[in-house]
């Protein structure tokens, strides 16, 4: 008996418990504060704009290469001699010559005396000539009256014709000396300059030995390589037309820049990089040109061979096409901008052209007063709320940067 109402007492306590537990988790519920619902209100991300500024001139077409001249050749005789007379340009490696002018002349006395003595020859020959053509004459008619013989009229006959032939044969010698002479007079083949000279007044020279490097100073070229994609962005590239551009050659720390003009393109594709090399014309040597021409105490220098030079071709000019940070163009052929009601406007974008770390694209639909977000958005959403930094204060820029 004992036993069964220990466990009686037992079972009454641990039901106490549970009705007790019961009933503070009641109270405690009755008691707790009703928590309202409240919309939540996310912060309206700031983000960097700048201007969207529609092109005004042409896409610009880089490319970068060295100066050499137009023609550059190596300036020698045919024949070889000794070096008489140097014309003034080469004498002291300056100014320029003009296409014609005797830039050298090799010693002409045995070339003389060889003409003087072809010459004597001539004029004898001809004297004789002319006194077998008389006698053959008379021959002739003393041989219709019977005083002359056959003999005698053959025998003229024929020296006649010796005469005539070693005339010819010394009136050929003539030409071939008159040739051999020109051969020791070097003229110019163009107008231009000396870029070296190797031999001087006095100095004897073999055939075909170079005596001096000349170049045309009047015309330079630059050989830069263009991409296919950029080629195409150049009007009338194959078709012959003149295309301008701007070559540029750093230069003591100045930058001198020449107007220059598209001139040939090559017929074929680089196997290897992919790109065609086109030719650029500086079209005025002396008209280098810099802001702060007076800073050279020697003046803008020409347009200096071997210079390595910086290249822009003027391209098309599309319509409706804006220049903008490269980081700026999202994927999907997209940028970002921020519309005057300060929201997100998602705006589709064609890109036309990459020049380094600009792109050119081209924004049919362009909100008005639309500013374009340079600033990165974790998950941007047409229409959503955004807030400009250029328009904070000047203040409180610094600060929301950090």
């Amino acid at each position: 008996i004992g036993r069964v109402f220990r466990e009686l007492v037992w079972i009454a306590i641990a039901g106490a418990v549970v009705y007790g537990g019961f009933q503070g988790f009641q109270l405690l519920g009755d008691r707790r504060p009703v928590v309202q619902p409240s919309p939540v209100e996310r912060p309206i991300a700031l983000v960097e704009t700048t201007d969207l500024v529609l092109i005004a001139g042409p896409l610009p077409v880089r490319g970068d290469g060295f100066v050499k001249p137009y023609r550059s050749v190596a300036l020698s005789a045919t024949g070889g001699g000794r070096i008489v007379e140097l014309h003034p340009a080469l004498i002291d490696s300056q100014g320029q010559f003009a296409a014609g002018d005797v830039l050298v002349r090799l010693d002409e006395s045995n070339e003389l005396s060889s003409l003087d003595q072809i010459a004597s020859s001539i004029a004898a020959t001809e004297a004789r000539l002319d006194l077998n053509r008389t006698q053959l004459e008379r021959t002739k008619s003393l041989r219709e009256t019977g005083s002359a013989s056959q003999g005698a009229l053959d025998q003229l006959t024929a020296q006649n014709a010796e005469l005539v032939a070693n005339l010819e044969g010394f009136r050929a010698a003539l030409v071939v000396g008159q040739i051999a002479l020109d051969s020791r007079t070097v003229r110019a083949p163009f107008a231009g300059s000396v870029l070296t000279k190797l031999a001087e007044v006095g100095s004897v020279v073999a055939a075909g030995q170079s005596i001096a490097q000349i170049y045309t100073n009047g015309q330079l070229d630059v050989d830069i390589a263009v991409r296919e994609a950029d080629a195409a962005l150049i009007p009338g590239l194959f078709a012959g037309v003149e295309v301008p551009a701007i070559v540029t050659i750093r230069f003591a720390g100045r930058d001198i820049l020449w107007d220059a003009r598209v001139t040939r393109v090559a017929p074929q594709v680089d196997p290897e990089t992919r790109t065609l090399t086109i030719t650029v014309e500086v079209t005025d040597v002396a008209a280098g040109r810099t802001d702060r021409m007076a800073d050279l105490a020697s003046g803008a220098p020409p347009a200096l061979i071997n210079a390595f030079a910086r290249v822009v071709v003027s391209g098309d000019q599309p319509t409706a096409t804006y220049a903008i940070p490269s980081t700026a163009l999202r994927n999907g052929g997209s940028v970002w901008g921020l519309n005057d009601r300060a929201a997100l406007a998602i705006l589709p974008a064609e890109l036309m052209h990459v020049d380094g770390e600009t792109s050119y694209v081209r924004i049919d639909a362009l909100p008005d007063g639309a500013r374009l977000i340079l600033t990165a958005l974790a998950s941007p959403i047409e229409g959503m709320s955004l807030r400009d930094l250029a328009a904070l204060p000047p203040d409180t820029k610094t600060e929301q940067r950090q």
